[in-house]
């Protein structure tokens, strides 16, 4: 019955067994964009987490190298703390003080650094430091590194799902003139005897 049902049904229709005259080759074609459309979606996902993951394990790789290239150090402020003004695209104000740290060992680093806005003189904080003891970044976080890859995935999801809504328009469109213009061919040889002129002849009089 299931079998029957698929070869009269939409899907005979769809890949050229036609079982009804009036299913012309542009209203296959135009299914089949329209099936390629409600496909495109979950091909998008699946770009996307595949882009995704791509993304976070290079993330991972990355990170894991250069923290073996990081170190935190514990360091001593020897200035008073200065804050700077508030960001313009956060409002969130930082402090900077000078602070000295000895990394390898023996070897003493000095440099202005941010430190909590409320530390004294005196006071230790952490900092970053490379293989040669300067002042860096600390290494990226689980979160920063999700964030990452997430917005990854988000873009190739909105490439793609827009990418196929395009094409989906432009196929839909050359479908849509093809089939004008065979009616109009069509026409042409169905209107002299449709409206009755082949039967009057040439420079008969209409009523």
């Amino acid at each position: 019955m299931l079998r029957a049902h698929l070869e009269k049904g939409p899907l005979r229709r769809l890949f050229g067994r036609r079982s009804n005259e009036l299913w012309r080759a542009a209203d296959r074609m135009r299914s089949r964009w329209i099936i390629a459309f409600a496909l495109a979606p979950i091909l998008a996902v699946l770009c996307a987490v595949a882009i995704g993951m791509a993304v976070w394990n290079t993330e991972i790789t990355g990170a894991h190298a250069e923290s073996l290239h990081r170190h935190r150090v514990s360091a001593t402020t020897v200035g008073e703390t200065v804050r700077a003004p508030p960001e313009p695209s956060n409002g969130v104000r930082t402090a900077t003080a000078q602070t000295v740290w000895e990394y390898p060992s023996s070897h003493r680093h000095r440099d202005r650094v941010p430190v909590p806005a409320d530390t004294p003189v005196g006071g230790t904080v952490v900092v970053w430091v490379d293989d040669a003891g300067r002042e860096t970044a600390a290494p990226p976080s689980g979160s920063e590194l999700a964030s990452t890859a997430v917005a990854a995935g988000v873009a190739a999801f909105a490439v793609f799902a827009l990418s196929a809504g395009g094409v989906v328009r432009l196929g839909l469109r050359r479908v849509d003139a093809r089939s004008l213009a065979e009616w109009g061919r069509e026409w042409e040889l169905v209107e002299p005897h449709w409206s009755g002129r082949e039967r009057r002849g040439p420079g008969a009089e209409e009523d």
